[in-house]
């Protein structure tokens, strides 16, 4: 692996990726947990470093600073989503996009449940001001739309969905939905994964059958 271009520009040093996979994998580990306890702007780099059992200098030769790591933990999360989801996210696999919504949006909850420390960093990540309002954000939540929306327009082109509707609009309120209900539900101390799975299903059968 020597790139993540799709979630970032952002990147560690080229040290970072010649250390072995174990190395690497400790490094994110101490980033990860600390990462999970605080929001960006209380992340404390000597944590990350001591608990990574590296010198301090070795650090600054993997990632320029916290900035730098910030945003690749950020391309991190987003390819652990990609090889877990498999080729729901391709435009390849041949399905309509509400079955494609609602088994993307049921494995997140996997996703959550094999990966509780990622996701409970990725939760300081989204409650961060830091984050909300760096382009970081706004190009990985473009991307996203855009994402969905090509996969909305292949419906319409099928007739499964009408044409008139705006693609990007729908996409939007989409992913809005699955951040605001996944953040929630993730933040219970048990996830009921039958309830979750039959609120999604409601949503879906809303959005074919229309509520008028």
């Amino acid at each position: 692996m020597t790139g993540l271009s799709y979630w970032g520009d952002t990147m560690p040093y080229p040290t970072y990726f010649n250390l072995n996979h174990d190395k690497q994998e400790r490094i994110m580990q101490a980033a990860i947990d600390e990462m999970g306890k605080h929001t960006y702007e209380h992340l404390n780099l000597a944590n990350i470093i001591r608990n990574s059992k590296i010198p301090r200098g070795s650090f600054y030769q993997y990632f320029k600073d916290k900035d730098d790591l910030y945003e690749y933990f950020y391309q991190y999360i987003g390819l652990k989503k990609f090889e877990f989801y498999g080729d729901l996210f391709q435009a390849e696999k041949d399905i309509p996009f509400l079955d494609r919504f609602y088994q993307i949006y049921v494995k997140g909850f996997y996703f959550a449940k094999t990966y509780p420390a990622l996701m409970k960093a990725g939760q300081k990540m989204v409650n961060s001001e830091h984050y909300v309002k760096s382009d970081m954000f706004k190009k990985g939540m473009n991307q996203a739309i855009e994402l969905y929306a090509s996969f909305i327009e292949i419906d319409q082109k099928k007739g499964l969905i009408k044409k008139e509707i705006d693609s990007k609009f729908l996409a939007s309120f989409l992913l809005e939905f699955m951040s605001k209900v996944t953040l929630d539900e993730f933040m219970k101390d048990t996830i009921d994964f039958n309830e979750i799975d039959r609120m999604v299903k409601q949503l879906v059968d809303i959005l074919k059958k229309g509520i008028e």
